[in-house]
């Protein structure tokens, strides 16, 4: 056994061995020795990395039968309360006499207190349901020895540190406190300095720490996604595979075609019931269900550690999400994959996961049945994608092409000829403009040399040039583009047509008057 697990007690050691864990993580083995000395902690290490071990065992080892509540960890969802209340529930099975509760909102408030009375000397609990429990006087915490923020991100993201302060304000100032996150946003760093004292930063950087994730996207039509998905689920073979989207009733559509189809597929979202939340993760745990459908509430707490796959149907519109969400899969040290399906205006996100990661995720092209259409709920969440590729328009270069509808171009098609051609990965082509006689590319700063290559490239019968565009409002602006490269040709009938259609219209409705 690893020796930084040998400072541990027998019954611990024997839960360890229980569970054929031999060796510690690389988080494990920075944070271990400074909890164990007492210290406060803030770390930093990606979801999988084993983290909950590196906070329960020594807050297990030091925990004395004959006290009172002595820890309490705060986590933000139902899910990772459960998880974790199952990761010191396993810990404890070789130690006598130390006991746990684990509170959380939706479950039935009389068999918490039933949990309470026996007097545990660990508390895991949601922060609305611990807080409620502190107010009513159920929970009395009178002498915490440890007090833990697990995913301290999402806290600050559903609006829970207003109440973490609460909490704070009850307990006793003479403890112990550590923050366990795979992301550290400012806000949370200042909670730290104000309830902190000189803590420690550990932070995992070692590969064997970073989950083994293979990343692609794939550039498909909304409508096509769920088809996209069952064809690359099949052409791999998966078993065991979560689906993410960005609303519950994406989410919602997306189980019912999936079961349509004869998936076992399984749902879960933030405004189900407990119950059905508990009975969806029992049966994706069990194998009753070979798919989990849900929203980001699944990216957070749950750890199957065979899943094979996660597919983002809608790429999540912040990066900190995407992590979380690819890092269902490869877990306990195994390997994985994530597949992102994106339109082509939402190549921007496939950047900023790129750059959030470490790594570019791979392009793809999967083969589906392109008439097995699905129309899904709109994601409105995508708004944030506007918001983004603004941001994004006021850096790089934007290029201006001659080419556009009428040589039968279209976005996706735009995309591939420029990658083909210039070697440009697909996630620094920030944006692109298809006009009908002309089109807009805009790329990132480092490769905008590279965009020339298109310049002489012939598309149908017509060579291609290339020009800078002088400004950023030529980019999104349609009488900016017409000021600068000219009105559009319509076709030499029909506009004659229109106008004079609309010229008798308007004779004939004077004469009515």
């Amino acid at each position: 056994m690893d020796g930084i697990f040998s400072v541990f007690s027998d019954g611990v050691k024997a839960a360890l061995a229980d569970k054929g864990i031999t060796s510690a993580t690389d988080i494990q083995k920075k944070a271990i020795p400074h909890i164990a000395a007492g210290e406060d902690v803030i770390a930093k290490a990606p979801t999988g990395s084993g983290k909950t071990l590196a906070y329960a065992l020594p807050i297990i080892d030091k925990t004395d039968p004959d006290g009172g509540v002595q820890a309490l960890i705060l986590c933000p969802t139902r899910e990772l309360a459960m998880q974790i209340g199952g990761v010191f529930r396993d810990m404890l099975s070789r130690t006598e006499g130390v006991r746990t509760a684990v509170l959380y909102g939706g479950e039935n408030f009389e068999r918490q207190l039933y949990a309470l009375r026996k007097k545990p000397h660990i508390v895991v609990g949601t922060v609305g349901r611990i807080l409620d429990h502190m107010e009513r006087k159920t929970l009395r915490i009178k002498s915490l020895r440890t007090l833990v923020l697990d995913e301290g991100d999402v806290m600050l993201k559903m609006g829970f540190l207003d109440d973490v302060r609460k909490i704070i304000s009850k307990i006793n100032t003479d403890r112990q406190n550590l923050l366990f996150s795979a992301t550290l946003p400012d806000e949370i760093d200042a909670l730290c300095a104000a309830m902190m004292r000189s803590p420690v930063r550990v932070e995992t950087t070692s590969a064997e720490s970073r989950p083994d994730v293979r990343q692609y996207y794939a550039i498909v039509p909304d409508s096509l996604r769920v088809e996209c998905l069952r064809s690359i689920v099949a052409e791999r073979g998966y078993r065991r595979y979560i689906v993410f989207c960005n609303t519950r009733f994406r989410a919602e559509r997306v189980h019912r075609a999936l079961s349509s189809k004869g998936v076992k597929a399984a749902l879960l979202h933030g405004e189900m019931d407990q119950k059905d939340r508990t009975a969806a993760m029992k049966a994706f745990r069990v194998g009753e269900a070979d798919c989990l459908v849900g929203t980001d509430v699944a990216a957070r707490g749950i750890d199957v550690p065979d899943v094979q796959a996660v597919f983002n149907l809608d790429p999540p519109p912040e990066a900190d999400a995407y992590v979380h969400r690819i890092g269902r899969t490869a877990r306990a040290s195994r390997s994985g994959e994530a597949y992102t399906l994106v339109q082509p205006e939402q190549l921007i996100y496939i950047g900023e996961y790129a750059r959030r990661t470490g790594s570019a995720p791979e392009h793809i092209e999967p083969r589906y049945d392109a008439s097995a259409c699905y129309t899904l709920p709109k994601d409105s969440s995508d708004k944030h994608s506007y918001r983004t590729r603004a941001a994004a328009s006021e850096a790089g270069e934007r290029f201006f092409l001659n080419v556009g509808k009428r040589d039968m171009l279209d976005k996706a098609t735009l995309f591939k000829l420029v990658g083909a051609k210039t070697g440009i990965p697909a996630h620094k082509i920030t944006d692109v403009k298809v006009r009908d006689t002309y089109s807009f590319v805009q790329v990132t700063a480092d490769v905008k040399d590279k965009v020339f290559g298109l310049k002489g490239v012939e598309l149908g019968k017509r060579k291609i040039s290339v020009q800078v565009a002088e400004t950023a409002k030529e980019f999104g602006s349609a009488k900016a583009e017409t000021a600068r490269f000219g009105k559009e040709k319509k076709p030499i009938g029909g506009g004659a047509h229109e106008r004079g259609g609309s010229k008798r219209r308007g004779k004939s409705r004077g004469k009515g008057r």
